[in-house]
């Protein structure tokens, strides 16, 4: 959690800021464009499914939990960190949730105009899970090394508005805490990013979805299972 919260630290501090100075008034003024940096809230719903050999793992013993989940994290057009947890807040259940995510993309354009692009993302992510029942001593704790590479678009008119798309399959390499165990793991994420630039005063408003598959093989068949959310956020510049 400590490395999450220096890497937030660095991002913002040596985030690139550009200005444009233009003279009104035989006076020169310094104009910063929209900032692509952002803290975003999101509410997700969260589904976790056993998916390993039935005849192994009875139904009281496993994980399965469908349930809100809120997120918080900071993004720019190359990382985001993100914290997404499910506890006594927001559910009633018993089941409790944790999900800490790093992720960086490269976005490669063959296309690119000053108001459209269309291109390539290359992707690392690395991201931990724990799952946990607190009516059973199992619980679910993965850590995933990944990368992926995918396709993206987006558009805007300059100053006002801005839209994008993209959409990355990743594989990687997962394995327990302590590392007793481990495997491979396949993923989807796609996401959707609508930006009001400027609204209020220098500020931006930005409305995001996301949606995120997946799928846990495991040498051991207790803990293959698969996560699926659909998040939506809210999220203001920095």
């Amino acid at each position: 959690m400590k490395n999450i919260l220096v890497l937030l630290f660095l991002i913002t501090a040596y985030s690139p800021a550009y200005a444009q100075m233009f003279s009104v008034g035989g006076q020169t003024q310094q104009r910063e464009p929209a900032s692509s940096s952002y803290f975003r809230i999101g509410y997700s719903l969260v589904d976790f499914n056993y998916t390993g050999n039935s005849s192994n793992l009875p139904n009281q013993q496993r994980l399965d939990f469908e349930s809100p989940a809120l997120t918080f994290f900071f993004e720019n057009t190359s990382l985001s960190a993100s914290l997404s947890f499910v506890n006594g807040l927001t559910t009633s259940g018993n089941e409790r949730y944790l999900n800490l995510g790093i992720d960086y993309l490269n976005h490669f354009s063959f296309v690119r105009t000053r108001t459209f692009q269309l291109g390539i993302p290359f992707g690392l992510s690395s991201s931990l899970v724990n799952v946990q029942n607190e009516q059973e001593n199992n619980d679910f704790s993965q850590t995933v090394f990944a990368f992926g590479a995918g396709a993206f678009v987006s558009a805007q008119i300059p100053e006002r508005l801005s839209f994008s798309v993209e959409g990355i399959p990743s594989y990687g390499f997962s394995n327990s805490r302590g590392g007793l165990f481990g495997g491979s793991n396949k993923s989807l994420l796609v996401r959707a990013r609508l930006n009001f630039l400027n609204l209020i005063k220098s500020r931006s408003i930005s409305l995001g979805y996301d949606y995120k598959f997946s799928s846990y093989d495991l040498d051991s068949d207790d803990f293959d299972y698969d996560l699926l959310y659909h998040r939506i956020t809210l999220g203001i510049s920095l």
